[in-house]
């Protein structure tokens, strides 16, 4: 054997001594990195959404999580039973552990509305590499999608969006479970869960990845409980029966400013000191089209209408809903009604505002407050 030959072996032994240390050393960097991902209160968060349901399915139910529970790794696993003199030198070279990252804004991270998923790269990632893979498969989401991006220079999260010149160390992304469109579907989980992969494939990071079954389960049974729960109100001022001429338009304003209702479009809407809508009016013809101006025209009828899950207190909105249509109903000489027109008696409004404290009361038990950020988001 020539000298030449002796000299590649021996190369070429060093080369893969080299590859296997480096191979050890990020393996055992990613391990220490996974349990320190997320604080332990997350991973041991109660599910409120499937406590307390007033019909008990047949099988059991899958908690609700507020992120995928991470590994847990053995010190005598394979990958880490290599010689004491191998670990020691990987870890005289490893750099000083990073600092844990600050937890996800609260009014960002639902773990009871999304499915949410994060990845921790290696080395930082530009948010542009991301923004480009993501296209090739968030088409196929129906579901809102929210990225987030933990800034490699100042530490914090922040909200990520196209074409985005910063780089980030952690990705965070959350996938709606349900709308009022209905439940995440197989197809759009498919290709989110995915998506996912291969960025953390693509770009050196780190990722778990939950149970379809369980996620689609948790889909399924929010979208059953919001859809107990949807609640949206229309009264109506019409003309009193036999009159001969719709209501009359030019004695509203007065009304809609004693209420303080201002227009937006074709409605004119109230709102809370927030700023938040309580519940708007606008005017119709006789064959149900909006009228561009109440003022000018005369209506056939007024619509009032209140959506009870988006509003923080549906009782007060809707007292104050009735007393604007009563007012309307007096100045513009007609009577309260459905939206049917069927004329609503006392008994009927108090029924109904029973039934929005009722609805109220049982979106909050199951930890979806009425006019929260939650519901506002589940109920779009």
């Amino acid at each position: 054997m020539s000298e030449l030959q002796i000299a590649l072996i021996a190369f070429g032994a060093l080369l893969v001594a080299a590859v296997w240390g480096f191979n050890l050393w990020q393996e055992r960097k990613h391990r220490r990195r996974a349990a320190e991902m997320l604080p332990a209160h997350d991973r041991a968060a109660p599910d409120v959404l499937m406590r307390g349901r007033e019909e008990e399915r047949a099988e059991p139910t899958t908690p609700i999580a507020a992120v995928p529970q991470e590994p847990t790794f053995r010190a005598d696993e394979p990958a880490l039973a290599a010689t004491e003199e191998t670990e020691e030198t990987a870890e005289a070279a490893e750099p000083a552990p990073l600092p844990a990252a600050p937890p996800l804004p609260q009014e960002w991270a639902d773990g009871r509305a999304d499915c949410l998923l994060r990845i921790e790269f290696v080395d930082a990632v530009p948010v542009a590499g991301i923004w480009a893979e993501q296209a090739q498969w968030s088409r196929k989401v129906d579901k809102p999608l929210q990225w987030l991006g933990l800034d490699a220079k100042s530490g914090r999260w922040r909200a990520l969006l196209p074409q985005d010149p910063g780089a980030i160390a952690q990705l965070a992304v959350a996938l709606q479970l349900a709308d009022r469109k209905g439940a995440l579907g197989e197809e759009a989980l498919t290709a989110f869960l995915g998506g996912m992969h291969v960025i953390a494939q693509r770009f050196s990071g780190l990722v778990e990845l939950p149970e379809p079954a369980s996620v689609l389960a948790r889909a399924h049974e929010l979208d059953s409980f919001c859809a107990a729960v949807d609640l949206q109100l229309d009264l109506a001022v019409v003309p009193h029966a036999g009159a001969s001429q719709g209501l009359a338009g030019e004695k509203l304003p007065a009304v809609l400013s004693t209420h303080d209702l201002k227009r937006e479009g074709e409605r004119y809407v109230a709102a809370d000191g927030s700023g938040a809508e309580l519940f708007a009016l606008a005017g119709r013809t006789a064959e149900g089209t909006f009228v561009a101006s109440v003022a000018t025209q005369a209506p056939a009828s007024l619509l009032l209408s209140l959506d009870v899950p988006r509003v923080a207190d549906g009782a007060d909105a809707f007292d104050r809903m009735v007393a604007c249509a009563r007012q309307c109903a007096e100045a513009l000489g007609g009577q309260l009604a459905d939206a049917h027109g069927k004329p609503l008696a006392d008994a009927t409004v108090a029924a109904i505002r029973e039934r929005i404290v009722d609805m109220q009361a049982r979106m909050a038990q199951m930890g979806i407050p009425a006019g929260s950020m939650r519901a506002l988001r589940l109920f779009s």
